[in-house]
């Protein structure tokens, strides 16, 4: 052995590298995972993807396991039990609270990502001239639809008899926009973007910069990570590392244009060199600030003012003002 030195010392080597990384590997197989119900279009889901295509949630410890699934299906796993964590609203929430389902809000996504859009050419300047017009909005157990009878009511109008509502899903408000069976279509973003990029709409109103108007705020929260109480209660470390790759996530997102017209066509249904760069610019702006804290006892109070003002005008059952408080996880 005298001989051959240089093999003793190769061999050590390869032991001690091949223990290094039989160790890494076990530490990652320890990393405790989180399935995350995530949706198959919109924003949320687009920020999904980031987290698991930029390894985000090992950097802070957990390994997110997705279940990708229909945006309203999404909600229902979280709220169901079926997936511990996932996508919610605090008006979804609510309704899950007075049906004995405990819901809990993690952290925010995003802002209201919504325009009011009506033809190039329409003379309307304002909601009030559709009176008694044709108007496609989402479902009443969405956020936008309620968000919408939040800001109507605070102008004295009731939403269900001034225009003539058809309640439909994102690609059913396009279709009747497009068809010219309404005057006015509620979208969501990037869904308005592909609308906007054919030249023949315009945006009437961003209801975003009029909630922030009405709550005297710069950020009105919408779409939050969400778990139910008994999942937070035994799993309550991972609460602080989920908001961290969230809010690492958001950082970034916001800023990788690459990303979004990767997954473009997936969650948006935009493919034209237009509708992708109208897309990302239009995005963009319905995320969180990068440097937006959670949690924020300031943002926070805005949201229960929201969630209470919204119960007093008959929007939520009154019951609702005695769940509003326990919704938040500190």
């Amino acid at each position: 052995m005298k001989k051959f030195p240089w093999l003793v010392l190769l061999t050590a080597a390869i032991c001690a590298s091949s223990g290094d990384k039989l160790g890494f590997a076990g530490q990652a197989a320890e990393l405790p995972s989180v399935e995350v119900a995530l949706p198959e279009d919109g924003m949320f889901g687009l920020c999904g993807q980031y987290v698991l295509d930029k390894a985000i949630d090992r950097k802070h410890g957990v390994v997110v396991k997705a279940r990708w699934a229909a945006l309203a299906e999404a909600e229902k796993l979280v709220a169901l039990g079926t997936v511990p964590v996932g996508l919610t609203t605090s008006e979804s929430a609510i309704r899950a609270n007075l049906s004995d389902i405990k819901l809990r809000l993690i952290q925010p996504n995003q802002t209201p990502h919504n325009s009011i859009l009506v033809r190039k050419d329409a003379p309307y300047k304002s909601l009030k001239d559709l009176q008694g017009k044709p108007f496609a909005v989402p479902p009443e157990i969405t956020s936008a639809y309620n968000q919408f009878d939040y800001m109507m009511k605070k102008e004295g109008i009731q939403i269900e008899k001034f225009f003539q509502l058809k309640k439909l899903g994102a690609a059913g408000i396009s279709a009747t926009l497009e068809r010219g069976e309404v005057e006015a279509g509620y979208s969501w973003e990037a869904h308005a973007s592909k609308l906007l990029a054919t030249g023949k709409y315009r945006v009437l109103v961003t209801p975003r910069d009029e909630m922030n108007r009405i709550l005297n705020t710069k950020v009105k929260m919408l779409g939050w990570l969400g778990t139910v109480d008994s999942w937070a209660a035994k799993n309550g470390a991972l609460v602080p590392k989920l908001r961290a790759i969230w809010q690492e996530m958001l950082k970034a997102v916001q800023n990788d244009e690459e990303h979004f017209r990767k997954y473009a066509k997936r969650f948006f249904g935009l493919e034209g060199a237009e509708e992708l760069k109208l897309g990302w610019s239009r995005t963009r702006q319905f995320f969180l600030p990068p440097d937006f804290p959670w949690p924020d006892r300031a943002n926070l109070e805005i949201e229960k003012r929201y969630l209470r003002e919204a119960t007093e005008m008959g929007i939520f059952p009154k019951e609702a003002i005695g769940v509003i408080d326990a919704l938040f996880l500190p």
